[in-house]
């Protein structure tokens, strides 16, 4: 506690303010249920915690700062700056998550495919542009190129980085916004303590770029890219009235080339969200589906979020980066029905419910129940996350 006071003294001071929150946690357990554990901003905590977060936007650039302290350590999540330089572009540095997929609801999915809050957000530097079609003034280009890298632990005695680029076309038309991307990560370079150093000049950099083959191993089927590759084709539709916004949208996962064309069929995440902005009602449900992974020979054993070389596979610090229904060690082919229920009416209470059940197996119903009440400067809540037995805890919200 101590640790804490002086902590957000010294940001009091810093900062301006208006956009200050303090969010305290209260709650005592050995053994943390699904959403406990999961799509926290991989913040796994079984004792009580208190977090931080700032954000302000100014002329031409944007600060957003998230701490938590538990423990006695001091843990920053998602903080970052971006600024607006020439004409379209922006430059982003710091840790955050991702700047695509932006119709996705994070308080209520079970999760991106790519990037979610499942992990912490990885130290990352970006450039952002979007791009008006002169001729056709309802279409739009938005794409990024971004630079981050993971951290040195058991596995890893040099950190690997991580490549990301994505493009995406998007048509406003009315009350309609349609909109088609791909998305492209590639975790490369880096060394582990069994295999040794990985490809990291910048001739391979270029490589990892475009997909590109490395060397042909003995024994192996084909030639692989070099670096642990993976992405979606990016699909959403929005419908927006009045007071109703309607979301449509479907992540097409690939690990390789078969995924690329759909060789692994419909597998990725199908959702619909229903928005009524005029009472703050919310509702969303997903279907995740990877059953169709490891299908089109010779691209085999082609295991969602796992490599052989990267034997963490898609994650950080813990945590798979993606949706958490997906095992970055030893994933099985799923499927999952997602829903999420909320209402954000400030003037009233509040609550938030989340349902997950894996279909094709005997898994029991995963849940999370939250209710609140807001007052004038801060909130209340009262939750319950359970599967096999329950978490209770207290949520205190604050509005500085």
């Amino acid at each position: 506690m101590k640790l804490f006071l002086i902590f957000f003294l010294f940001l009091s001071i810093l900062l301006p303010e208006e956009n200050k929150k303090i969010s305290i946690n209260i709650y005592d357990y050995d053994k943390p249920e699904w959403w406990s554990k999961f799509n926290n901003n991989g913040l796994n905590f079984t004792q009580s915690n208190i977090s931080f977060s700032y954000k302000n936007t100014f002329d031409n650039y944007e600060l957003l700062i998230n701490t938590h302290i538990s423990n006695e350590k001091i843990i920053v999540g998602e903080s970052y700056i971006s600024l607006s330089v020439v004409d379209i572009y922006k430059i982003k540095f710091g840790r955050y998550y991702r700047d695509f997929s932006t119709y996705l609801n994070n308080n209520l999915s079970s999760g991106s495919m790519l990037i979610g809050i499942n992990a912490l957000p990885i130290p990352k530097i970006g450039l952002l542009a979007e791009n008006q079609i002169k001729k056709y003034s309802k279409f739009k280009f938005t794409y990024g190129l971004a630079h981050s890298i993971l951290d040195k632990n058991d596995i890893y005695n040099k950190s690997p980085y991580i490549h990301e680029k994505f493009v995406y076309l998007i048509k406003n038309d009315n009350n309609y916004e349609y909109g088609f991307g791909f998305v492209h990560e590639a975790m490369w370079g880096g060394s582990t303590y069994l295999n040794g150093e990985f490809p990291s000049s910048f001739n391979d950099f270029l490589k990892v770029i475009i997909s590109a083959d490395g060397d042909k191993v003995d024994g192996q089927p084909h030639a692989n890219a070099i670096g642990n590759h993976l992405g979606i084709w990016d699909f959403y539709f929005i419908k927006k009235n009045k007071s109703d916004i309607l979301k449509f949208y479907y992540q097409h996962f690939f690990e390789d080339t078969s995924g690329l064309r759909f060789a692994n069929r419909l597998d990725g995440l199908w959702g619909f969200e229903y928005l009524d902005s005029s009472s703050g009602f919310n509702f969303l449900v997903e279907y995740l589906n990877t059953s169709n992974q490891d299908r089109d020979p010779p691209y085999v054993r082609e295991n969602y979020y796992n490599h052989d070389e990267y034997t963490l596979g898609w994650s950080y610090k813990g945590y798979v980066i993606g949706n958490p229904f997906i095992n970055n060690i030893n994933n099985n082919p799923s499927k999952v029905i997602h829903a999420g229920i909320s209402n954000n009416d400030l003037s009233n209470y509040k609550f938030k419910i989340l349902l997950s059940k894996r279909v094709d197996t005997s898994n029991t119903l995963m849940y999370s129940v939250s209710i609140g009440k807001v007052f004038e400067n801060f909130t209340t809540s009262f939750f319950i996350n359970g599967m096999k037995s329950e978490n209770i805890g207290l949520r205190i919200l604050y509005d500085i």
